[in-house]
């Protein structure tokens, strides 16, 4: 009996105090596969003939994981997706100005995959 108030203490006190948050939260509810979500993102929006494709004018690409994981490691990946940079991507049209943002909930998954060490899965 005694052991279960401890327990009840101890659990409301996480709650209040700490949270609680599970091991890999961040604001994801799990790890993105880079296969089934961050890699159809890419080709779709960043990986097109024009840009960050295969033959595109971007200095790099963003067709395979390794491109994708090493320029999440070496540039401002994150912050140019948000259009938080001098040189901002993903641009639909890279010479239009206007160019529309992905959306929050595509920036969050990419986000959520960087954050939560770019596994290739």
């Amino acid at each position: 009996m005694r052991v279960s108030k401890l327990f009840r203490f101890i659990f409301i006190s996480c709650i209040l105090i700490v949270g609680c948050k599970p091991a890999n939260y961040d604001g994801c509810p799990n790890v993105p596969s880079f296969s089934a979500q961050i890699q159809p993102i890419m080709q779709q929006n960043c990986a097109t003939s024009s840009c960050h494709g295969y033959g595109g004018f971007a200095p790099f690409g963003l067709n395979t994981h390794s491109e994708v994981d090493s320029a999440a490691i070496n540039t401002n990946f994150i912050l140019a997706i948000k259009h938080q940079t001098p040189f901002p991507m993903p641009r639909i049209d890279p010479f239009l100005t206007d160019a529309t943002l992905l959306s929050d909930s595509i920036i969050q998954i990419i986000e959520c995959w960087v954050n939560q060490g770019r596994p290739n899965n």
